[in-house]
């Protein structure tokens, strides 16, 4: 008489169920990644355009700076371009004497808000 074990070959259902858990659970992780890295990418990118906005009008009204120190209006008024990709955007520009009146040194400071509660400051130290 011949004895002949028995042998499986394939996969069980139990076996095929955990394989499918485990891949599940790793395309849930990789999506929630990619969600957060693209968020992050959009957050740094409308921050970018802000600041690079910010930094072209610190730029343009640094010459409006006297001597001595005085608190000017800037003109035009900033605006901010219609194409800029940044939502509920506004620009304000601010002029102050940080040395008192009499100091050759005036202060510029240009803040833009955008989307909400995103802000960006840039300021510079003029001197005549």
């Amino acid at each position: 008489m011949i004895h002949r074990s028995m042998t499986q070959s394939g996969f069980s259902a139990i076996e095929l169920l955990i394989t499918l858990f485990i891949a599940s659970a790793f395309l849930a992780t990789g999506y929630q990644l990619y969600s957060v890295v693209i968020k992050s990418g959009v957050t740094s990118r409308t921050r970018s355009i802000a600041s690079n906005l910010a930094y072209s009008d610190l730029r343009q009204y640094s010459a409006e700076a006297t001597n001595p120190c005085t608190v000017v209006t800037p003109t035009p008024l900033p605006t901010i371009p219609a194409n800029s990709g940044l939502t509920n955007a506004a620009v304000t520009v601010t002029f102050s004497c940080p040395y008192g009146a009499t100091s050759p040194t005036s202060k510029i400071q240009v803040t833009v808000t955008y989307g909400t509660g995103g802000e960006v400051d840039h300021a510079l130290l003029v001197s005549n």
